[in-house]
């Protein structure tokens, strides 16, 4: 064999070993990929959050959205490379390692805009937050007061304090405010 092609041979035998970690690194990705997308679609049923937050979510989803499609691209052309294009090792494994921070990247940013949905309930005038207590009798809205007893939650709606029996809750939830 000639010295050029032998050197040929381990080009393409150097790129092996990261287009071989590519190709699994891939799978991951399109994972994130379809994370990242659902993320973006799914809306819990949380109190509502400020408008400007709400926005700041959506954009960073998006971005998140944009950064995983290229990371996504970045690794899938080192796991699957052009016809006729030669990839030695140092390029394919810069484009690998990029393609990688890239796919944490996204996964950050989905966690920074899925925060967003840990905002605080809104609370009465007092400060305290509302709460609302199902039975098989009705349902109550108002804060919790302290000194029920054993067995007993003390619900304090409309200036009156009602002890409603523990056997009896159904349901007990926080409440975005109470009519």
């Amino acid at each position: 064999m000639s010295d050029d092609r032998v050197s040929d041979v381990r080009e393409r035998d150097g790129a092996e070993g990261p287009r071989g970690s590519a190709r699994g690194w891939h799978t991951v990705q399109l994972a994130v990929f379809g994370f990242v997308g659902l993320c973006g679609v799914l809306k819990s049923g949380t109190p509502p959050v400020p408008r400007w937050l709400e926005a700041a979510a959506g954009v960073l989803v998006l971005a998140a959205l944009a950064v995983a499609c290229w990371a996504t691209y970045l690794v899938g052309r080192v796991a699957w490379p052009l016809p006729g294009r030669a990839l030695d090792a140092a390029r394919a494994g810069r484009r690998l390692r990029s393609g990688l921070w890239l796919t944490f990247l996204a996964v950050l940013l989905v966690a920074v805009a899925t925060a967003t949905a840990w905002w605080p309930s809104p609370a009465d005038a007092n400060g305290t937050a509302l709460v609302r207590v199902t039975t098989s009798a009705g349902s109550v809205c108002g804060t919790l007061g302290s000194g029920a007893g054993h067995g007993r939650v003390r619900v304090l709606a409309g200036g009156r304090a009602l002890d409603v029996p523990l056997a009896r809750v159904t349901r007990l939830s926080p409440a975005g405010g109470c009519p």
